[in-house]
């Protein structure tokens, strides 16, 4: 009987392809568990999925997280098929995946606080995601561990060469066909980091707020987009940068910011028009619930009122704040307008 035709099936853990190959096929050499082994020699570009999106930027508390789980919340709301790959040490969940248990959790170890994106790093097998975190929306934790595929890729940069720098790239093309959209929440902690997530995607987003230490923020990545771009990814494009948590109605301000952003990222760079607005309140609620902004909004209509927590029937974390309303207009309306150019682009 003649050899299976390569091609990606679904393994027994949901979500991961496998290769049948009889061959058993450089990419795809399977290790004693019987996981697909990726080909640590390969260097050569992958040309990153149709669509593929990283938003980052080099400073943290910019609205980088919140932004990139709000895009893939709106994009699987779409129907499509989303990923969104959190290559960051910090504990964002947006989400609610840790917090309230939310999602199909993939078999074998446990892929929380990054311990499965540095898994895939290390052992160079397919990534794991977890299932169903929204309808259409898988999700890739990050969390503390991911802090420690630095030291991993430094290690692997002296005895292999900088081809290191595809690991992620290597580790997502097996399942990026299941796939419509896929979404990086980018690590500000290290230039490593950054440079591994611009190495796998076609995209880059930048978020900024107006002050000093996020425009220096910018000149970094800007620096990682170019070298990554240069040597090991051609298909990278910066698709814009939008400004976050800024009062909306400071428009002397904000052209002096743009300027600054064209400074930092170039001259042609896209500037989304779109502006949320900085409403802490909500902002902080609906992360406690692990819920996105429009989600929080749905709760409107059954709120507790003041008078219910004067009264003792409710706490104030029983309260939805109405403020939530233009808050969830705003991100809705950046979310369209960065899928839209996306597409477009």
């Amino acid at each position: 009987m003649g050899s299976v035709a390569h091609r990606p099936v679904l393994a027994r853990v949901p979500g991961v392809p496998r290769c049948l190959c009889r061959a058993r096929c450089g990419p795809c050499r399977s290790n004693k568990e019987g996981a697909p082994v990726l080909n640590p020699g390969a260097t050569q570009p992958i040309e990153p999925p149709e669509g593929s999106t990283v938003i980052g930027t080099g400073k943290g508390g910019v609205g980088k997280s919140t932004v990139a789980a709000h895009l893939a919340g709106e994009s699987a709301a779409e129907g499509n098929r989303t990923l969104l790959i959190c290559v960051t040490g910090q504990d964002d969940d947006d989400l609610g995946i840790k917090r309230f248990n939310r999602g199909i959790h993939p078999e074998g170890p446990s892929v929380i606080d990054g311990e499965g994106l540095y898994s895939a790093i290390h052992d160079r097998t397919p990534l794991r995601p977890i299932r169903e975190v929204r309808p259409n929306l898988d999700v890739m934790p990050g969390g503390p561990k991911v802090g420690e595929i630095d030291g991993l890729l430094m290690l692997r940069t002296l005895q292999e060469g900088a081809g290191v720098v595809m690991s992620l790239a290597q580790a997502l093309a097996p399942i990026a066909p299941l796939y419509d959209r896929i979404f990086f929440d980018s690590a500000p902690e290290k230039d490593s980091l950054e440079q591994l997530v611009l190495a796998a995607a076609k995209y880059l987003i930048v978020p900024t707020r107006s002050d000093d230490s996020s425009v220096r923020g910018m000149e970094r990545i800007s620096k990682n987009f170019k070298l990554v771009k240069t040597q090991v990814n051609p298909h990278l494009e910066m698709a814009g940068a939008f400004l976050y948590g800024s009062n909306r109605t400071a428009t002397l301000m904000h052209a002096a910011v743009y300027e600054d952003i064209r400074a930092a990222l170039g001259e042609g760079t896209p500037i989304f028009k779109t502006i949320v607005g900085y409403r802490e309140v909500p902002a902080r609620n609906a992360r406690k619930k692990g819920l996105l902004f429009g989600e929080y909004a749905d709760l409107l209509p059954t709120s507790a009122t003041q008078y219910d927590v004067k009264a003792g029937r409710a706490t104030s974390a029983d309260v939805v704040p109405d403020t939530i309303i233009p808050l969830a207009k705003e991100m809705r309306e950046l979310n369209q307008e960065v899928l839209d150019h996306t597409r477009s682009a």
